[in-house]
């Protein structure tokens, strides 16, 4: 997997945007001129993609309340 960021619109992509794409076709897009190749982009993830939640944050029983309209 590569990841790509484009510097041109592109299909559903916008300048900024970042994507993974299997080597082939993360070649065949950057030979477009509508991306270039993530500098964080390698073979194999490091772990540190998705952040650990704050837990200090999930006080209350730590399950998000319902918006909606107070109770009068």
């Amino acid at each position: 997997m590569k990841l790509l960021k484009f510097i041109k619109p592109w299909s559903m992509y916008s300048p900024g945007d970042i994507a993974g794409f299997e080597e082939d076709r993360a070649t065949a897009i950057v030979k477009t001129g509508a991306a270039e190749l993530h500098e964080d982009s390698d073979d194999e993830p490091t772990g540190e993609e998705a952040p650990q939640p704050d837990h200090a944050a999930l006080e209350g029983g730590g399950e998000a309340k319902p918006a909606g309209r107070k109770a009068k």
